[in-house]
């Protein structure tokens, strides 16, 4: 049996928030195994390219112009993704709030319903501080 489990990315000051579903082979999962089952999907989409998908981490607007805009796509590599997505978690530069509670532990324990909603919050640091 799959369920399907809402998904919204918002980051405070921007709107709207961006909404996907993921299908999941079963009710429970991890926060780990969420953030790899979305990283991976998202990498496949991007590596296929798609467009159309926001990713979980990605370049700030800032860091895009200090860089430059690449001439050709390259693969992106999950592995990395997942790597920068759990030092992001871990350094509070996002917050996962599951059903309206904030999930603190990687390997917390989810149940997911039809109902279960997943939001990813993006924190923004405030300028000079």
């Amino acid at each position: 049996m799959s369920v399907a489990l809402k998904i919204v990315d918002q980051t405070l000051g921007v709107h709207p928030p961006i909404s996907r579903e993921l299908r999941l082979v079963s009710e429970r999962i991890t926060l780990r195994e969420l953030l790899k089952r979305r990283i991976d999907e998202e990498v496949a989409e991007l590596n296929a390219g798609g467009n159309e998908i926001k990713p979980l981490v990605a370049p700030t607007e800032q860091e895009r112009r200090l860089n430059g805009e690449r001439p050709s796509r390259r693969a992106v590599d999950p592995e990395r993704q997942l790597a920068a997505a759990l030092e992001a978690f871990e350094r509070n530069r996002f917050v996962v709030i599951v059903d309206h509670q904030q999930v603190l532990d990687l390997d917390q324990p989810i149940v997911v319903t039809a109902t279960t909603e997943v939001r990813f919050l993006k924190l923004v640091p405030l300028v000079g501080g």
